[in-house]
């Protein structure tokens, strides 16, 4: 069974000058499949602002329909909500991956 996951950078932007938390302008992850890594050059990430991106990862990387706000809506804020930072997501390379089911 074969199916297909975007790749995606995942960036800070905003105002640095708004920003509540330890957040740098253009710091980010890349996301490969199952793996997370850290941009080039990003040092650290804060694990707060980790946990709130999670559930839209999975979102991000599969192929929406025009229709569902995923696909348009490429924003999250900081969970920190005197923060002004934000993050947003970029779909890179699509990868095709292949799923064997366990026989039972």
């Amino acid at each position: 069974m074969k199916y297909q996951l975007f790749d995606l950078l995942i960036e800070t932007i905003g105002d640095p000058k708004t920003f509540n938390c330890s957040h740098k302008t253009g710091d980010g992850l890349i996301v490969k499949g199952e793996n997370i890594t850290f941009k080039p050059g990003t040092s650290y990430f804060s694990h707060y602002a980790l946990g709130s991106l999670m559930p839209y990862i999975a979102a991000k990387q599969r192929a929406n329909q025009e229709g569902d706000f995923m696909f348009f809506e490429s924003e999250i804020a900081c969970p920190d909500p005197l923060c002004g930072a934000r993050f947003v997501f970029k779909r890179t390379t699509q990868r095709t991956y292949d799923y064997e089911p366990i026989k039972k």
